[in-house]
């Protein structure tokens, strides 16, 4: 009997598909291994807009009572005008102001003018993020004091 003329199958041999595989695989992630999806900057190069732990908090932490407290040395106060100049806060932070006699504070623009005859120890500045927690409140008196300048830089 003779046999019949017989074709290669179109389909490879199970291991040699394996080893195509194998080597698309290693050519797709060779370069995502070599170049990586980004860098992240080491800490301590950009400083934090506050300098407390937890200012940076996400909004599923709830484990602190209360955001740091701003930086009073940022803030400043123009007895004259009567005006605070708040600095900028990053993401959907917003400045609140807390006069006396009010539960809550209310928002603040970044120059903020205080009325007339309110005693600065009880007006209360603060940042919060919109649906999670504020900050640890400061109160004017503080700010103002935290922006004298010190004898040692006064010029003589």
């Amino acid at each position: 009997m003779t046999t019949l003329r017989t074709t290669c199958s179109l389909e490879p041999a199970p291991r040699a598909a394996w080893g195509r595989r194998a080597r698309t695989a290693m050519l797709m992630v060779f370069p995502i291994a070599l170049f990586g999806c980004g860098s992240v900057e080491p800490p301590g190069a950009n400083p934090s807009p506050h300098s407390a732990t937890g200012a940076n908090d996400p909004a599923w932490m709830t484990n602190r009572v209360q955001l740091p407290p701003p930086d009073a040395d940022r803030i400043t106060y123009n007895e004259h005008t009567r005006t605070l100049a708040l600095y900028d806060l990053p993401g959907n932070d917003r400045w609140m102001v807390q006069l006396p006699g009010e539960a809550y504070g209310r928002p603040a623009a970044p120059q903020h003018r205080v009325p007339a005859d309110t005693d600065l120890s009880e007006v209360m500045v603060y940042y919060a993020r919109p649906g999670v927690k504020p900050s640890t409140p400061v109160s004017v008196k503080q700010i103002r004091d935290s922006g004298n300048v010190h004898s040692s830089l006064a010029l003589k």
